[in-house]
């Protein structure tokens, strides 16, 4: 069987997993009425082993990536508002929203490395881009696009600022999302480090890591899940209806969102194959 080259084809199978059909049909939507968005994320992942790209443009990926994911101090936040509103609630509401709180705070558990030795996702991604960029200079302010600064605002006020079920539909659309992406990253990088570095076999696989943790066991696809149970006991104690088309305007913006960020990206990358450096193909600096 071939291997799958595209968003909807990894994340199809995560969204029939859902128990609700209004739901499932808004995410359908959303992805439907973005596959120009999806195309522009899926091209950068194809593009990403074709050459070893300067110093630059590496430290800009490692930093803009970066600021896409690892969202922890906004599950927090949204836990945090959550257990609020269990402080507030009748007694009858209470536990279900108890409930709400800790099934979206299990989603950063593996971020934050418990049953993994201390072993964050933070720090697991750095491995990554140290192997990427040959350092860490990639942390700075410089090498994180401005796109990906506004996505991860907007990401960060939608969970600790907007309305509770914004903020639930985000994180449980990052989830599915990130399922997908990850699941495109993780051939592309493989291919990328055996191509385009000298890095032995074992440190390849050290600088995978923190792609193949979200891969492997379909965590992210069990996270989602677990969201979709947050909602739903969120919505039921409060009272509050499943809004469809608000959530599939909310799933068309973080596609889009992220489109604009892997789509810039690329365009770096072009560029850098247009230009007179791309004479010469031969191994990263941090090779």
């Amino acid at each position: 069987m071939a291997t799958p080259t595209t968003l909807d084809a990894f994340i199809d199978p995560v969204i029939s997993r859902a128990p609700s059909v209004v739901l499932r049909d808004s995410l359908h939507r959303a992805f439907a009425a973005e596959q120009t968005a999806a195309g522009s994320i899926e091209a950068f992942f194809r593009t990403l082993p074709s050459f070893a790209w300067s110093t630059e443009l590496r430290c800009t990926f490692a930093g803009s990536w970066k600021a896409t994911h690892l969202k922890m101090l906004a599950i927090y936040g949204l836990t945090c508002r959550l257990q609020r509103a269990a402080e507030h609630a009748g007694e009858a509401d209470r536990s279900s929203l108890q409930l709400a709180a800790t099934r979206n705070a299990s989603t950063s558990h593996e971020d934050l490395g418990l049953d993994y030795d201390g072993h964050t996702h933070a720090e697991l991604y750095e491995d990554f881009a140290e192997a990427l960029t040959g350092g860490d200079l990639w942390q700075l302010r410089r090498h994180r696009l401005p796109e990906a600064h506004r996505f991860s605002q907007w990401v960060y006020r939608n969970m600790v600022v907007e309305a509770i079920p914004d903020g639930l539909l985000t994180n449980l659309f990052s989830e599915i999302y990130n399922h997908g992406e990850y699941s495109l990253a993780l051939p592309a990088a493989t291919d990328y480090f055996q191509r385009r570095t000298r890095l032995t076999a074992v440190e390849r696989a050290r600088a995978t890591t923190y792609i193949a943790a979200h891969v492997e066991d379909e965590v992210e696809a069990a996270h989602f899940l677990v969201v979709v149970e947050a909602l739903d006991r969120y919505l039921a104690a409060t009272g509050t209806r499943f809004d469809p088309d608000r959530a599939e305007a909310l799933f068309r913006t973080y596609l889009r969102g992220l489109a604009q960020v892997m789509g810039r990206l690329t365009e770096l990358m072009r560029a850098e194959l247009d230009g007179p450096a791309a004479s010469v193909s031969g191994m990263g600096d941090n090779a």
